[in-house]
């Protein structure tokens, strides 16, 4: 997993990361990035701009039914940004219990995801007047956040550039 604020570096960093875990990938944009990755051998990562109506727990579904299992361990899915295809998904209905339902279908499709998967999210910060709309996405994507780190094997987060790898400075506390 890769946090942080926006423009802090952590697209560049994540495509970096991947392609030191593995040589073949999926690399899965809102589109709002270029297609062509210098980071990544073009050869083996294919780059799928989804974003436009298309929902993220749909498209991993689809890439998890198409993928090999037997090479799970040797591919990886890069989702940039969560928190975009998120924000759409909010867009596409004002409907509460049908933007809960979403977010779970979505966090169902990503915790079963075969293979390796690193997520591009963005840290969430409020603003001092924040619409219900707001306050509600900033809240359920701070829960997501909190979901996918728990079930994360590392977790970065992206300061100007400067990656920080939070699992080697994570504090424990008992409840």
């Amino acid at each position: 997993m890769v946090t942080g604020g926006l423009g802090s570096g952590k697209t560049r960093f994540a495509l970096k990361y991947a392609a030191q875990l593995t040589q073949e990938g999926v690399y899965l944009s809102t589109g709002d990035h270029d297609p062509v990755i210098p980071e990544l051998p073009s050869a083996h990562y294919r780059a799928i701009q989804a974003g436009k109506g298309s929902k993220l727990a749909d498209v991993v579904i689809q890439i998890n039914r198409e993928s090999n299992l037997f090479l799970a361990d040797q591919r990886i899915l890069i989702v940039d940004s969560l928190t975009s295809w998120m924000a759409a998904s909010f867009k596409a209905t004002e409907d509460l219990d049908q933007q809960r339902m979403e977010t779970q279908r979505l966090m169902d499709a990503l915790l079963s995801y075969q293979g390796k998967i690193l997520v591009i999210t963005n840290e969430m910060h409020a603003s001092l007047n924040p619409s219900e709309e707001e306050r509600v996405f900033a809240a359920r994507m701070a829960s997501v956040n909190r979901i996918l780190q728990t079930h994360a094997e590392k977790m970065f987060m992206l300061v100007s550039g400067l990656a920080i790898d939070l699992r080697s400075l994570q504090l424990r506390y008992e409840d």
